[in-house]
C-alpha cells in the first residue's frame, strides 16, 4: 500500500550487522529477550518514522506505557498520528512454533519460516547467503518474551483505546487470511 513498515527490532538488528557502537551495546541485550532501554529505541523509532512520508506501520513498538508516551512525543515532533491500533490474538504454542522455526539469511535478512521453507534448507533462495536462527527466536527466549508481553505490552490495549480504534484478528490463521482480515480492518469506515 506504499505505506512504511517501522520495525523497531529490524532497525536494532540492522545496527548490530553494521557493527555500530549502538549495535554492540544492545546485541547481548536482544539475545537474552529483554528489552532495550526506551531512550535507544526512540532514537531509532524516530529516524524511521521522520522518513515515512506517506504513513507507516509500526512493528515491536510500543512495547510499554513508558515508550507509548513516548511514541506521543514522537508523533507530535513529526506531525503524525495513529489511525488504527491492530492486534493479532494467537495462542501461546503456535507462537512458540512459528517463532522457534523462523530463519534469516545473514545477507539481505531475508525470513523464512515453517510455512515459508527455502528451497534449498539452510540457503536463501534470493542471494544465496546462509540461514540462521536468530537468539531472539529460542523457545526459552520467545517464552520471556510473551511473559513481557502480557505484563508490560497488553494492557496498552486498554491505553490506546482512549484515543484510538483498536481491532483484533484471529493471527492463528493462514497468511493470506490473516492478510485479508486485517486489509478489511484497515479499509473499514470508521476510520
Amino acid at each position: 500500500f506504499g505505506i512504511k513498515q517501522v520495525s523497531t527490532g529490524d532497525l536494532l538488528r540492522k545496527e548490530i550487522l553494521e557493527g555500530t557502537p549502538l549495535g554492540k551495546k544492545v546485541a547481548p541485550i536482544l539475545a537474552s529477550g529483554k528489552l532495550v532501554d526506551n531512550k535507544i529505541v526512540a532514537q531509532v523509532l524516530e529516524k524511521g518514522i521522520g522518513s515515512a512520508k506517506n504513513g507507516f506501520v509500526l512493528d515491536g513498538f510500543p512495547r510499554n506505557s513508558e515508550q507509548a508516551q513516548i511514541l506521543e512525543k514522537i508523533l507530535a515532533k513529526t506531525k503524525q498520528k495513529i489511525g488504527l491500533v491492530l492486534e493479532l490474538v494467537v495462542p501461546d504454542e503456535k507462537i512458540v512454533e512459528r517463532l522457534s522455526s523462523r530463519r534469516q539469511c545473514s545477507k539481505c535478512g531475508k525470513v523464512y519460516g515453517l510455512h515459508l521453507p527455502s528451497r534449498v534448507e539452510g540457503v536463501c533462495d534470493d542471494c544465496g547467503g546462509k540461514l540462521f536462527q536468530r537468539d531472539d527466536d529460542k523457545p526459552a527466549v520467545i517464552k520471556k518474551r510473551l511473559e513481557l508481553y502480557r505484563n508490560e505490552t497488553l494492557p496498552l490495549k486498554a491505553y490506546f483505546r482512549k484515543t484510538t480504534r483498536v481491532e483484533s484478528i484471529d493471527g492463528s490463521l493462514a497468511i493470506d487470511s490473516v492478510f485479508r482480515a486485517a486489509e478489511k480492518k484497515i479499509f473499514a469506515k470508521g476510520k
